[in-house]
């Protein structure tokens, strides 16, 4: 496939995913593009108010200064939590990430509703340790609430160095408890478990960071020379990453030229269909994947994509619903701007963005994941693979000590049929 320079988020920061599409068209945008100008009026209005505070405010502030919070005050104006004057730090972060090796705790958050919400605690992190889970809202950071911060004050609260210590004010379901983290540098592989039993394969697909869709085309190289026939792609917790790992593990399941999802903006640049580009991998093998409400952002285009092109039944609860796309542009003084310029869709035209009622990828089979909520499921039936001893659990990541009741939904499903069409004949898909 064509190199793509776009980012899908939400974006794993440090500790922090800061939502939405990140995108950007071809090479870094120039620094300091001319934009139009202000009427006349309106600049002698920020002129006479910038000399007011330099001559009369009670602390001092240099011209250089206020004209930079002037430029923060602009962005955080248009009242969209995903559009940020990110800090050259910040910005330099941002490239870091996508690497999937970065320092923090391994939290993925997002804003909804004006409370910092996680969407997932990334498996085997500080935070994941700590029992935090999707849903989860963080209230406070080192005792200061977050009510009110952008997102870039909340990153730089739960950014550090490694080894040092954040404590984090978390509340799920009306209780709130205190818990304390040590940061460290997370190293995480998109693909955190690939397995078979019987003729069944299992990847558990955690992040689109870099090397997202050659971790998946491994993992299942090697699963159906180990026997497997069908596969559950676990979409599951996966907070999105890189826009261009979504679309090549998307170009993995689909037939040249289907769409794979499209953006629409008020520039023509911002207008855009991606189709896979190359041919179907294992056409033959009756697919499953599996989401939940952590299931965000390029992780929904998979799923979106998967499903609207009938490659795939969709087994869980209804996802995040991260529809938006941002465009980051250098700016001066080393900053980035990261602006909402666009919408994406799926290939049937739906919009996933979620609003206070409605949003997100609605599952062909709704399953309710207890485990991920933190509640333990009913063990006192094991949860089997086709071909497991009766004696072994199937375990899966962090749920290891939990039956997983959508994975045996899933296997339900699978038992019997033959290709993708005998699975979706199952299960029509509601159109």
């Amino acid at each position: 496939m064509k190199p793509r320079a776009l980012i899908a988020g939400v974006v794993l920061g440090g500790s922090l995913v800061a939502g939405g599409l990140l995108m950007q068209s071809g090479a870094w945008r120039e620094a300091g593009a001319a934009g139009a100008s202000s009427p006349a009026a309106t600049a002698r209005l920020l002129d006479e108010v910038m000399s007011r505070i330099g001559a009369d405010y009670i602390d001092t502030l240099s011209r250089d200064e206020m004209l930079r919070r002037s430029a923060v005050g602009v962005v955080k104006e248009l009242g969209d939590p995903y559009s940020v004057l990110l800090t050259p730090e910040r910005y330099k972060q941002l490239g870091e990430t996508t690497t999937g090796r970065y320092p923090g705790v391994g939290l993925a958050l997002d804003l909804r509703d004006e409370v910092v919400t996680v969407i997932a605690a990334l498996i085997g992190t500080p935070a994941d340790s700590a029992g935090i889970v999707s849903g989860d809202h963080i209230l406070a950071v080192d005792g200061k609430p977050t009510r009110g911060l952008t997102m870039e004050e909340v990153q730089r609260q739960l950014r550090g160095v490694a080894g040092t210590k954040v404590k984090l004010s978390v509340e799920r379901l009306g209780d709130r408890r205190d818990v304390t983290l040590t940061r460290r540098v997370i190293v995480y592989h998109p693909v955190q478990r690939a397995q078979v039993a019987g003729s069944v394969g299992y990847v558990q697909l955690a992040t689109f960071s870099e090397d997202a869709a050659a971790e998946v085309r491994r993992a299942v190289d090697s699963l159906r020379a180990r026997g497997a026939r069908s596969l559950i792609l676990d979409l599951r917790a996966n907070p999105g990453g890189l826009l261009e790992q979504g679309i090549e593990v998307s170009d993995l399941f689909l037939d040249r030229g289907k769409s794979i999802v499209s953006t629409h903006g008020r520039t023509a640049e911002a207008d855009r269909v991606f189709r896979d580009e190359t041919a179907q991998r294992w056409a033959d093998m009756p697919m499953i994947a599996l989401v939940d409400s952590g299931t965000a952002s390029a992780s929904e285009i998979v799923a979106g994509a998967l499903q609207d092109n009938d490659r795939a039944v969709l087994v869980g609860a209804r996802t995040y619903g991260k529809g938006s796309a941002q465009s980051v542009f250098p700016v001066s003084g080393g900053y980035g701007l990261k602006l909402t310029t666009a919408r994406w869709f799926t290939p049937g035209g739906r919009t996933i963005a979620r609003d206070s009622t409605s949003g997100g990828i609605t599952p062909d089979v709704f399953v309710p994941d207890t485990a991920v909520k933190g509640v333990p499921v009913r063990t006192d039936t094991l949860n089997k693979m086709p071909g497991e001893p009766a004696t072994r659990t199937f375990r899966v990541g962090a749920r290891s000590t939990w039956q997983d009741p959508v994975v045996v939904r899933a296997v339900q499903l699978l038992e019997g049929a033959a290709s993708p069409a005998a699975l979706r004949s199952r299960v029509p898909r509601k159109k």
